[in-house]
């Protein structure tokens, strides 16, 4: 009875305390009062300027609740404007606040305009903010201050039992701008709603509850727009582990995209262990008619490092990539003429296509990455199976391996960030090069099934560069197949018209015309851009072709020297009409840009070989009919001494 009634009395003479204080706040405090002390402390802790517009309110009884509208925080220089609130309202139950428990009964914040900057020299416009903590942190930590026993004991004690139980939470259409000086770009996001139902988090047992979360945002950088939306029934954090499921939705606007706007649903789970420092996530969306699972592992937050599985059942990356613009015909050069002075010429473009890597740089991350059918450059795959390893501004896929054209590819990519240099490892087996070809280069110069192996390495800081830094080697094996552009045996035809006109003879590739063959190899030696070749070996039922000379691949170039020898003149392509050329070399020249070869018969070169085969000739006859001579000669001797 006595413990009942002494706390009787304790929440009698507390009821009591209460009541004095109201009427003395509300004697005592009045809103002109009230901003002006606010507007001062805060230019005497940040040297920023507040100005409140609107009404302020205080309540204090059965909550303790702040109303305000019109709030504005000026920039460092106390002009700029910084952040705005439209309004704000916040209600504090005052009973629990005795028992170290803070319980909300609604925080609101409505029209909040929050504007971050990145300035040129790297610093950001909230230093000044961020700084003065953080003087506080380091002049307390060089003085190497304690907090006394007690005080400790207090912090600990009201940090255990601190709770919070919040019954709504909402933040209404919310602005943030994000402008970045040094990269000359501005992020907006606007009509950002975020809100909770109850919200129950308890620091001593390290416990947060929260229901029916939602998140509503949209957004521009430049002309591209996107908006977002994303709901969580629920998010429970427990023994350090926090468990949610959540659904929403990606929409991207872009002038940029073909179709001009992406939609991506989204459904997934996140599992957080707060003592490992881990994450789980699975992801599921949509692309058009792609399905795409991602599972992603974070093994640790700092620095971070995760493993990924994505899976995609098929994707078309063309549809999603701008077409490349059409060539530009020249413009004839016209006389030159005296101009008047004017502005200065542009600045030279020579940058322009620069390779940008530093986004690996700091990425640390293992994956798999599996794709049913996949079109990249109008290159077409399937079963593609990739392990990719990012560590150190290095990125390596390795293995790669998938089915394409008939066949098959096993390889692997590298990319070093720091020195701008890429590996290329590939061997590709029982391909059909035509198709391949028509794909990858919009070209079809040959038919046929083999295996092509490639191992080069590069590195430059454009396209051109890297084309042009090429190394390594490459080699072409193709059976029954076809070179197309040109067809030998009309070429042949045509040597023999110019051995009478003793005149060398040319013309452009033609697509319609080409020359089979049952055998085609041939190997590369690459060096600056060039690949080099001086083992061509094509061979086909009425003639051999072999060959040296280069391949600019930099500039986009071929000279190279083809020798052509009629071996069976009773099959094969016309070869009867060739019988005159049987056994003959027959130089060909193939000259000029990959877009506009020409091909032509060097007839000087063919005449030696005509007359050398002719003196060839020559020679076995005369040797042919000294050998009948001698032969006589020496039946005549036998003759008289057989006596015959």
């Amino acid at each position: 009875m006595k413990i009942i009634r002494r706390l009787v009395l304790i929440v009698a003479s507390l009821v009591v305390l209460i009541g004095i204080g109201i009427a003395v706040l509300y004697a005592v405090v009045d809103e002109a009062m009230l901003k002006q002390q606010i507007i001062a402390q805060v230019a005497e802790k940040t040297g920023r300027t507040l100005t409140i517009d609107g009404p302020v309110g205080l309540s204090v009884w059965p909550d303790v609740a702040v109303r305000a509208g019109g709030v504005k925080l000026s920039e460092a220089d106390g002009k700029t404007g910084f952040v705005a609130i439209e309004s704000l309202r916040l209600a504090v139950a005052v009973m629990p606040l005795l028992t170290g428990r803070l319980a909300a009964r609604e925080i609101e914040v409505d029209g909040l305009d929050l504007t971050l900057i990145k300035r040129r020299d790297g610093t950001l416009n909230i230093d000044d903010l961020l700084g003065s903590e953080k003087a506080a942190t380091q002049v307390e930590a060089a003085a190497q201050v304690e907090p006394k026993p007690a005080a400790r004991a207090a912090t600990a004690e009201t940090s255990q039992f601190l709770h919070v139980d919040i019954a709504a939470l909402a933040l209404r259409n919310a602005r943030f701008t994000w402008q970045d000086e040094v990269a000359g770009k501005t992020t907006k996001l606007s009509a950002l709603d975020f809100s909770t139902a109850r919200l129950i988090a308890d620091t001593a047992l390290g416990t947060l509850s929260v229901d029916a979360l939602k998140l509503a945002l949209k957004g521009s950088s430049g002309a591209d727009s996107f908006a977002f939306a994303i709901e969580l029934p629920a998010i429970r954090l427990a023994d350090k582990r926090l468990e949610s499921r959540f659904t929403g939705a990606l929409d991207v606007d872009s002038p940029s995209l073909p179709m001009r706007r992406l939609k991506l649903p989204l459904a997934g789970n996140l599992a957080l262990d707060l003592a490992k420092s881990s994450a789980d996530l699975t992801l599921d969306t949509r692309l058009d008619e792609s399905k795409i699972a991602l599972k992603l592992a974070v093994d640790r937050f700092t620095p971070l490092f995760f493993n990924f599985d994505l899976a995609i059942d098929q994707l078309n990356v063309d549809r999603y990539l701008v077409p490349a613009p059409a060539a530009v015909a020249p413009v004839a050069p016209v006389a030159k003429a005296e101009a008047p002075a004017g502005p200065a010429a542009p600045a030279s473009n020579k940058d322009a296509g620069k390779i940008d890597l530093s986004a690996l740089q700091g990425l640390n991350f293992r994956g798999k990455l599996a794709i049913g059918q996949l079109q990249a450059r109008g290159l077409k795959v399937s079963a593609l199976d990739a392990r990719i390893i990012a560590a150190g501004g290095r990125l390596d896929v390795a293995p790669l391996q998938a089915k394409l054209y008939g066949g098959s590819l096993n390889g692997s990519l590298g990319v070093n960030a720091g020195s701008n240099a890429f590996s290329v490892r590939q061997n590709l087996e029982g391909i059909n090069i035509q198709p391949l070809l028509k794909d990858l280069l919009q070209k079809e110069p040959l038919e046929g099934r083999g295996s092509l192996s490639l191992d080069l390495t590069t590195r430059g800081a454009t396209a051109d560069a890297l084309k042009r830094g090429l190394a390594g080697q490459a080699a072409l094996d193709l059976r029954d197949g076809a070179v197309r552009g040109v067809n030998v045996a009309k070429m042949l035809r045509d040597a023999k018209a110019a051995l009478r006109g003793r005149q060398n003879t040319s013309a452009a590739a033609d697509g319609a015309e080409k020359t089979d063959f049952s055998e085609l190899t041939a190997s590369f030696r690459i060096v600056g851009g060039v690949a080099s070749n001086d083992d061509l070996a094509m061979k086909s039922p009425f003639l051999r072709l072999g060959g040296a000379g280069d391949i600019d691949i930099g500039n986009s170039r071929i000279d190279y020297l083809a020798k052509i020898t009629v071996v069976n003149t009773s099959t094969g392509q016309q070869g009867k009409e060739l019988d005159d050329l049987r056994g003959i070399t027959i130089p060909l020249r193939l000259r000029g840009p990959f877009d506009k070869l020409s091909y032509s018969l060097e007839v000087d070169k063919l005449l030696e070989e005509v007359a050398k085969a002719k003196l060839d000739e020559k020679k076995a006859e005369l040797k042919e009919k000294a050998s009948e001579k001698l032969k006589e000669k020496l039946g005549d001797k036998l003759k008289g001494l057989l006596g015959k």
